[in-house]
């Protein structure tokens, strides 16, 4: 037998990573793949166990007495000749030979093998061969099988007695199934003389391999991509001077790349490693027995397993594993998340706990070693041998990990978000938060990453695992998966209640849950699906619990308060309040809400609408119990068309006395309804005379938007400008804030740092010179009726000139009577337009800006001209566009009775990204969404029309032009790009930069019901079908000419670039909302080709 011995353990040199221009001098590129690190060992260290493979001992099963596990030593002498032999019989079973006795250029060969020292050993053969490796899980489906070999074109599969008959006949009919023999077999064999192996097979010489060598790797289908395994051969940080003398067991197949760690350190560093007998899943009582049995000293395991351990019934046994474990050099966890609750159990016990994770396309990036007292087990400590940098993320304090993948030829961003250790001075260390593969879509296009609900509620150790639901839906779900074998001893439905209320307040509002019917308590016959690294595999919990999710919806749209109110109809709104601030009591208060204020401008959200019109249908349902009438059910779409606590009251009193129906639109007459309303606003001007004024101080508003930031940017470098005025909509001050000079700091400090925020989004930064033009004003300061808000519009009325007005709400739920304050704005704008022109001292009218949009013009036909619309009705059927052509409407009345006023009306079309700067192309949008549907679905819209996407740093610029203009102006402009480019073309570029797979063009129709069936519209799948086309593609055209006599830089517009909307994808990759292109080999193609593989489904 060998020895375990490290002293003269002589240590390999390599690099961790491939060179590109490997030199002959160089001891550290004198190896370069798995085979010649064998031999290096065979040659160095011979007399060294590599591993110890452990089978069960029958004899010692049967009579109860002796040790359950014998074990198998290998030297690396002997692994160097056993991978020798097992490379002689595959080459004679299972390669083809050339006339000349070469080998034939080989596909991948599959190796479908019980995890253990066979499996490796096949491994290092087929490597020594330089013939590309397909590791299969054991764990996968048939028909899993069946795609990897296809798409991999392997045309060989070896497999052993026991994987053998999970084959499938389609298997047998594709690819050649061949049969290993044991690894024992090479054990009893003979060593046979170097010269005969040579002689009996090509001997793999001792090469170095250069980067762009893809040949000889390893394709995983489950875990970690191991592309270059001299990356796991250097996964440590034990310095070369430290004794490495015991056994390390893993408990980790070898099919997944966290396996392959053990292995690779044993041959790196001479840590020898105890493999479990290869006919069994380890699991608590196997595991803690080969550590006793073995004697092992350290532990590398997935958190399963783990937490068996900590759950062993019997208090005893229990004490007994955790002193097993304290007595480890380290116990390294990885393959999945660790609960809280279990990392602080094993760390109150001194056990040394080692947080280790792979990635996909990098490999191993924490490293192994002895955790000291200056590692935190809640994080990860990276890598510094493999180039790994964490790159900022913008608006935030967290950052996105990015690493060179091996034959790749550019860098890899890891869709998780990190937090940095701050307290870690001498390592990088970093925490995961979540995937950006974790986000829950609303129906309402609001987002939610579940990561932080869930992992509070995994701490609780009455639940072994929770997962949110609610893609699609308007709120959260959660399915829980107690602990416990029955019912008495389970966590139940309300325990987990009050765990979610405790929780509430510490999450976004739209990320809440909100009802007990949305707990679901997994059944027992049911099972959470998991990866082979342990993760949830979200998407198939949808498909399994798929009943359970349906019933919990239906149950939450039955919902009533807990304080059983029911619905007084003798005072209806009093009653309404109560719902309101009931559901919306951190925004809202009773005292202080009137009947007649707009619930959304007070803060009300989506969640909070759903929520509202629940208990609304149930007070309903209950106020007309046991009466006669057609069933009718209350949605969130009544209250956005009744947004007003007054406006349900008198709805719902005419519901109850009439017993009427719920008006599907309840709009009515839109034409009239919008003409009213432009009257009122009309009939509330007043025009005065006029005295000119001179100041060029700029007061606008929406400059926190992407339009705006670039505007203000463009203000501020302006000579002749000496102040812009940006008005913000701040938060509600605080009590301790009210009415104090500590508050109004704190105040002008939020809105500046949102102003920062949002400069930051878009890529801009501006010199300290330039943000001292910057002033900033909190929007509510003039919004009321007292006398602080008249005293402010007064000092504004003293300094400004021109006014660009461009905040506006991007909601097309809310109906036009929700929009009644930003009219109101508009109105109050103009007047102190009005009185601006009053007070000053130049004989120019105040010039101000009005954004519009291109949905106000929808219906009037191909061309539409820079004109007023007199037809409501040419406007796209929604409170946002009605709303704006109100607005244009009203100033239209303006220009043609005062002349102190000179208002611009800028009817914009479609904005793209920046060109100019790195900022982002708000990923809220209609385009992106349609872009992000595109992908995830694998096919884009076949759209005929053109389009007019012009960037929205080029557009700023034009709306400035177009305000500063000296001299006469129309009143209508349009601003959109006058040249055009094929809408097909430019979706082309992105799906080939998304790598999608032919045909990528489907016709709309099936587009549209694609992505509404996997749930990638939701919000937005009314505007898709009714308006997109029509407005995206060209058939509303906005005429420029007179905006282009005006523009120079609307006149100099020219299509965008394959460069830019190259760029525009790359951007959205690297803040996560895109995937980045799977990467897969096409064999029968070049090499370096890369195609997109269809993810495995076990």
């Amino acid at each position: 037998m060998g020895s375990l011995r490290s002293n003269g353990f002589k240590r390999p040199v390599f690099d961790p990573r491939p060179l590109k221009s490997p030199s002959t001098d160089s001891v550290s590129e004198s190896i370069s793949s798995l085979p010649q690190l064998i031999e290096f060992n065979a040659r160095e260290n011979p007399d060294h166990i590599f591993a110890l493979q452990t089978e069960l001992n029958k004899d010692g099963l049967t009579e109860g007495k002796g040790n359950a596990y014998i074990a198998f030593a290998i030297t690396f002498k002997q692994l160097d000749q056993m991978v020798y032999q097992c490379a002689d019989w595959i080459r004679n079973v299972a390669i083809p030979v050339k006339q000349n006795g070469g080998l034939s250029e080989q596909q991948p060969i599959a190796i479908f093998l019980e995890s253990g020292v066979g499996l490796f050993l096949h491994l290092a053969a087929l490597l020594t061969l330089d013939i590309p490796v397909l590791l299969i899980s054991a764990r996968l489906s048939p028909t899993s099988i069946l795609h990897l070999l296809r798409e991999t074109g392997a045309k060989t599969i070896l497999t052993s007695h026991r994987t053998r008959p999970s084959l499938s006949e389609d298997i047998h009919g594709l690819a050649k199934v061949v049969e290993v023999k044991p690894y024992t077999s090479y054990m009893a064999r003979e060593p046979a003389s170097d010269t005969d192996i040579e002689g009996r097979v090509l001997r793999h010489e001792t090469q170095k391999r250069g980067a762009d060598e893809k040949n000889a790797i390893i394709l995983h289908s489950s875990g970690t991509t191991g592309l270059y395994i001299l990356g796991y051969a250097a996964c440590h940080q034990f310095a070369p001077e430290e004794e490495i003398n015991w056994i390390n067991l893993s408990t980790l197949p070898l099919y997944h790349g966290f396996g392959l760690l053990a292995p690779c350190l044993s041959l790196s560093i001479g840590m020898t490693c105890c493999f479990p007998p290869p006919s069994i899943i380890p699991a608590t009582k196997s595991t803690l027995d080969l550590i006793r049995e073995i004697d092992c000293r350290s532990m590398m395991t997935v958190p399963s397993i783990v937490d068996d351990i900590l759950n062993v019934s019997e208090e005893g046994e229990r004490n007994e594993a955790l002193r097993l474990l304290a007595g480890l050099e380290f116990l390294a966890v990885g393959g999945g998340a660790l609960k809280t609750s279990t990392g602080g159990t094993l760390v109150k016990h001194d056990i040394k706990l080692l947080n280790h994770y792979g990635v996909t396309e990098i490999g191993a990036i924490a490293p192994i070693f002895r955790p000291g007292l200056d590692y935190n087990w809640r994080f990860l400590r990276l890598r510094s041998d493999l180039g790994l940098k964490l790159h900022p993320i913008k608006g935030s304090r967290h950052f996105r990990l990015v690493g060179f993948p091996i034959g790749w030829d550019e860098s890899f961003e890891v869709q998780d978000e990190l937090e940095r250790n701050e307290t870690a001075l001498s390592h990088v260390e970093v925490r995961i938060l979540g995937r950006i593969d974790d986000v829950i879509v609303l129906k309402t296009g609001e987002k939610v990453q579940p990561r932080q609900l869930e992992d509070t509620l995994n701490m609780n150790p009455a639940i072994r695992t929770a997962v949110c639901v609610g893609n699609g839906c308007f709120e959260l779900a959660v399915i829980i998966d107690p602990i416990g074998d029955n019912d008495d001893s389970r966590i139940s439905v309300d325990d987990v209640w009050e765990l979610i209320q405790a929780i509430n307040p510490s999450v976004d509002h739209h990320a809440r849950i909100t009802s007990r019917n949305a707990i679901i308590i997994k059944p027992a016959e049911k099972q959470i699906p998991r990866s082979d690294k342990g993760s949830v595999m979200r998407q198939a919990v949808y498909e399994i619990f798929k009943e359970e999710i349906s019933n919990a919806y239906r149950a939450m749209e039955l919902d009533t308060l807990e304080d059983g109110f029911s619905l007084d109809t003798s005072d209806t709104e009093s009653a309404i309040r109560h719902l309101v601030t009931a559901v919306a009591k951190n925004r809202m208060s009773s005292a202080s809400l009137r009947g007649d204020e707009d619930l959304f401008e007070k803060g009300m959200d989506s969640l909070q609408a759903v929520r509202l019109a629940r208990l609304l249908d149930s007070g309903l349902r209950q106020s007309r119990r046991g009466s006669q009438g057609q069933r009718t059910q209350i949605s969130a779409e009544f209250v956005y068309r009744n947004p007003t606590i007054k406006a349900l009251a008198d709805e719902i009193a005419c519901l109850v006395e009439s017993h009427a129906e719920i008006k599907i639109d309840g709009r009515g007459d839109r034409a009239t309804q919008m003409r009213v309303l432009a009257n009122e606003v009309i009939a509330g001007w007043s025009g005065q005379g006029a005295i000119p004024a001179s100041k060029h101080t700029i007061l606008m508003t929406g400059s926190t938007s992407n339009l705006g930031a670039h505007a203000l940017a463009r203000l501020v470098r302006i000579d002749s400008i000496d102040k812009v005025i940006c008005l913000v909509r701040g938060q509600p001050p605080t009590t301790d804030q009210a009415d104090s000079t500590t508050g109004e700091q704190k105040g002008q400090s939020s809105l500046l740092n949102r102003q920062r925020h949002a400069l930051q989004t878009a890529g801009i930064c501006l010199e300290r010179g330039e943000w001292a033009k910057v002033e900033m004003l909190d929007l509510t300061c003039i919004s009321g009726e007292d006398d602080i808000a008249k005293a402010q519009i007064s000092n504004l009325a003293h300094r400004v000139t021109h006014i660009l007005h461009l905040a506006w709400p991007m909601d097309f739920q809310r109906r036009l009577e929700s929009f009644k304050p930003h009219i109101k704005l508009l109105q109050t704008l103009v007047e102190l337009a009005r009185d601006a022109f009053v007070i000053g001292n130049s004989r120019e009218p105040v010039r101000l800006l009005f954004s519009s949009s291109i949905a106000v013009v929808r219906h009037h036909g191909e061309v539409v001209p820079e004109t007023a619309m007199q037809d409501p009705l040419v406007s796209v059927p929604m409170g946002y566009a009605e709303a704006k052509w109100i607005c244009e409407t009203y100033l239209n009345h303006v220009a043609t009775h005062f002349a102190g006023v000179s208002p611009i009306v800028v009817r914009v079309g479609q904005l793209s990204g920046p060109e100019k700067t790195s900022g982002v192309w708000k990923t809220e949008e209609h385009l992106p969404a349609l872009i992000q549907a595109s992908q995830k679905i694998g096919a884009f819209p076949k759209l005929d029309g053109v389009a007019s996407w012009m960037p929205v740093d080029r557009a700023a610029f034009s709306l400035v032009e177009m305000m500063m203009h000296r001299g006469e102006t129309p009143t209508f402009l349009h601003l959109e790009n006058p040249i055009r480019q094929s809408l097909n073309d430019i979706l082309t570029i992105v799906a080939h930069e998304l790598q999608l797979q032919q045909p990528f063009m489907i016709p709309f129709e099936q587009w549209l019901q694609r992505a509404s069936e996997a749930g990638e519209v939701r919000s937005l799948e009314t505007f898709y079908r009714d308006h997109f086309r029509e407005l995206a593609g060209g058939a509303v055209m906005l005429d420029t000419v007179k905006a282009r006599r005006i523009s120079k830089c609307l006149v100099g517009s020219s299509a965008l670039e394959r460069k830019l909307i190259v760029e525009y994808v790359h951007r959205w990759q690297r803040d996560g909302f895109l995937r980045f292109a799977a990467m897969g080999i096409d064999w029968d193609g070049a090499r370096n080709v890369a195609k997109v593989v269809p993810p495995v489904a076990e």
